[in-house]
Formats: structure tokens, C-alpha cells, sequence
């Protein structure tokens, strides 16, 4: 292999999500598969036999990449989508479903050409089980293409993106070391409902990745009232509709809300016992849900910036099937920590949509 194990990360996260995947491989498309840092990604999984690539993209030119960087591509598929003998059924599909919601398909086999959708329609019919963009052209047009694709859009859920960042010298506070944020990609400023919503299905995601029960905070410059004068109310007025949502699907008891709270109370057990009340028990949360994309964005990557800390790119919620997006920025390391974090929802969805959701298209 050309990429010893060094490169890529070692850490609670990482080892959990690798094994579980190596009980359940799973097919992972990469619609931007002309990139060095997939490569070597790629190959690494199929070494820990714990994912089947797919990278969509020019064979030539990914050929001759993995050639000049001595990576081994076996195992590895590459398509070509406009070569791909599933190419025109992908634009029958779609041209039948944009009529039948009564839109004008427009130019299909342009939309078509374009990787995300293509990589989105493998995923909806079967031929992938995830998907992992963003990586050479940004979240613009990842969250673009994937929107129409958006799951039970009648109940009007709010599409937004949850990041996992991995803090083990936070260990030491009595937690995981492993905090998941939301919403840190879509909604500027997230109104009660969109915030509830954000905290019960992150909630759901860290249960289901740490296999405990999880505790949840809504982030805020006040706790309880603290400061007067700074817009607490939302945050709270969303915890106590989050933690009735949990109880109505009597997950209560493995999912609990809280707050408004300042992130130090959040995340220390000192500061929550100045703050708040004492409490012996008292852990760090995992999830933190923050009250404007801003400082959601902000933290994530301020975050990221630390020595000693794994961020590992944004998975898109609310789509007919598990995607991830990471940055053009992100190292090969982030690729990896991302490409088992939306292989292991994969795993999830399956258990709960054994048929897949593509009945919209």
C-alpha cells in the first residue's frame, strides 16, 4: 500500500466505526474521484476490507493518478457517468418523477452528467449505499443537487448538517472525548421548531454511533436567564420541545435536552456545577446545538484548528439516502474520518429502510 496506517487517525471514533464496518462493508460513491486524497483513502478501506469505492470521474486520468503515486485500485470501481450503461435508465428515472411531481425536467442528460446526481441516483437504486462530496468543489453545489433529493418533504423537516469533532484530551472531563454539532451548514438563524428537530435527530446519530445513552445542549451566551438581554428564549423554548418530542417516541430516558446553556457549563463539570446545579455525575454533552449557523461554523472550525483535534466533515440530514460533504480543505486523514462516519449511517439506514426510500424516484 502506499499510505501507511500512520496517516490516518487512531482514535475512539475511528476504531469503533472501522470495525463495525468490517462486519457490514458497505459501497461508498465518490462523485469527485479525480483527487489524489481519495485515492489513497480508497485504498486504505479496501485494505481494512471495510468499504467498496466507487469514484465517479475520467478512468484515464485516475489511472494515471494512482500509477505516478504507486496506489493499488483494486477493488476500487471507476465510472464514467455519461459512459455508464446506467446512464440513460438514470435519465428515464428522473424525467418520469420530475413529471410526476409536475416539474419541468429540464435538460436530463446535462443534470445527469453532473457527478452529485449521478452518484445521488446509484445511491437511491441501490448501487451505492453512501455518498461523499464536496471534496474538490465545496458544499455550494453538493447541497445544491442533493436538495431535491430531500425525504418526506410534506412534513416540511428542515434539511441541516450535523459535524462530529473529536477532542480526546477531553477525555479527562469525564466524557467520550467525541461531540457532535448541529446545525453546521444550512440554516442561518434556525427558528424553535427547526432547532428541536436538529436536537432529537442528532441525538438519534450519537446514540446510534456511541452506543449509549446521550445527553443534549442547546448552546447559548446565557443559562437559564443568566444574561439578561441576549435571545435565550429560542434555545430554550427548543429544548423543552425536543425533550417532548423524545418522550412522545419513548426515547426519553437514552436522549436528554437541556438548556439554554453557555458552552463552558456544557462541556465542564465545574462550570456546571457553578452554573447550573451540582451535580456528581455530571458529564460532558455530546451534542451541541447551536443557535445560528455562525457560531456553529465557527466553533467547528475553530475547533479543528487545535492541536490534538479531528474534525470530520458535515452528514447531511434529512435526504433519501446518507451523504456526507467535506471541505476542499480537508486532509486525507478528514476524508477517512468522514467515509466511515456516513458508511456507518449507511449501516443504520439500511436497518431501518431495508427497501430504500427511492419510491420518489
Amino acid at each position: 500500500m502506499s499510505e501507511d496506517s500512520a496517516h490516518f487517525s487512531s482514535n475512539g471514533l475511528t476504531l469503533s466505526l472501522l470495525e463495525h464496518l468490517k462486519r457490514h462493508p458497505k459501497r461508498l460513491v465518490f462523485p469527485e474521484g479525480e483527487d489524489i486524497r481519495l485515492l489513497h483513502v480508497a485504498e486504505y478501506l479496501v485494505g481494512q476490507e471495510a468499504v467498496i469505492p466507487i469514484l465517479l470521474g475520467r478512468r484515464e486520468v485516475i489511472v494515471n493518478m494512482a500509477k505516478e503515486a504507486g496506489i493499488c485500485l483494486r477493488f476500487i470501481r471507476i465510472i464514467e457517468p455519461e459512459k455508464s450503461s446506467d446512464f440513460e435508465l438514470f435519465c428515464e428515472r428522473f424525467t418520469r418523477v420530475e413529471k410526476m411531481k409536475g416539474n419541468d425536467p429540464g435538460n436530463v442528460r446535462e443534470i445527469m452528467k453532473s457527478p452529485f446526481n449521478f452518484a445521488s441516483m446509484m445511491a437511491l437504486y441501490g448501487q451505492a449505499d453512501a455518498v461523499l462530496a464536496g471534496n474538490l468543489h465545496g458544499s455550494a453545489p453538493v447541497f445544491r443537487a442533493v436538495s431535491r433529493y430531500k425525504k418526506e418533504p410534506e412534513q416540511g423537516n428542515p434539511l441541516f448538517a450535523i459535524s462530529v469533532v473529536v477532542c480526546e484530551h477531553l477525555k479527562k472531563l469525564g466524557g467520550d472525548g467525541i461531540f457532535f454539532i448541529a446545525d453546521a451548514g444550512v440554516s442561518p438563524v434556525p427558528g424553535v421548531s427547526d432547532m428541536a428537530y436538529y436536537a432529537v435527530e442528532t441525538g438519534k446519530m450519537a446514540r446510534h454511533i456511541l452506543g449509549r445513552p446521550v445527553q443534549v445542549s442547546m448552546i447559548s451566551a446565557s443559562t437559564n436567564g443568566s444574561i439578561p438581554g441576549v435571545p435565550s428564549q429560542r434555545a430554550h423554548a427548543a429544548a423543552v420541545l425536543a425533550q417532548s418530542q423524545l418522550e412522545q417516541l419513548n426515547i426519553g430516558e437514552h436522549i436528554t435536552v437541556e438548556g439554554e446553556i453557555q458552552i463552558d457549563a456544557a462541556l465542564s463539570p465545574a462550570a456546571y456545577n457553578m452554573r447550573v446545579q451540582h451535580s456528581v455525575l455530571r458529564k460532558p454533552s455530546d451534542v451541541l446545538i447551536f443557535p445560528t449557523l455562525d457560531s456553529a461554523d465557527i466553533a467547528r472550525k475553530l475547533l479543528a484548528m487545535l492541536p490534538g483535534v479531528s474534525e470530520y466533515g458535515m452528514v447531511i440530514q434529512d435526504i433519501l439516502f446518507p451523504i456526507a460533504e467535506v471541505s476542499r480543505l480537508a486532509t486525507i486523514d478528514q476524508i477517512y474520518g468522514a467515509s466511515l462516519l456516513v458508511a456507518n449511517e449507511a449501516i443504520q439506514f439500511h436497518e431501518l429502510y431495508p427497501n430504500g426510500q427511492a419510491l420518489l424516484y
